[in-house]
């Protein structure tokens, strides 16, 4: 059962992907930027605290999110 797709129909799909992946893109970076800000603010408090431990967790985390940004670009 092969049911015939229309041009106006594909190029309808093409734009509604285009724009989900273009949502997500933008949804995915302001997440991103957020839990930056985020380790910063967390790190800076393990800082005033002198809590070693959860200065080095969040180190870690935000190595490990700029080790993801390298490996994209």
């Amino acid at each position: 059962m092969n049911k015939q797709v229309y041009p106006a129909n594909q190029l309808r799909v093409f734009i509604n992907t285009i724009n989900d992946l273009s949502a997500e893109l933008l949804l995915q970076e302001a997440i991103d930027d957020y839990n930056r800000k985020l380790y910063l603010e967390k790190i800076e408090a393990s800082l005033i605290e002198k809590d070693e431990e959860k200065f080095m967790t969040y180190t870690s985390k935000l190595k490990e999110m700029d080790n993801e940004d390298a490996a994209k670009e």
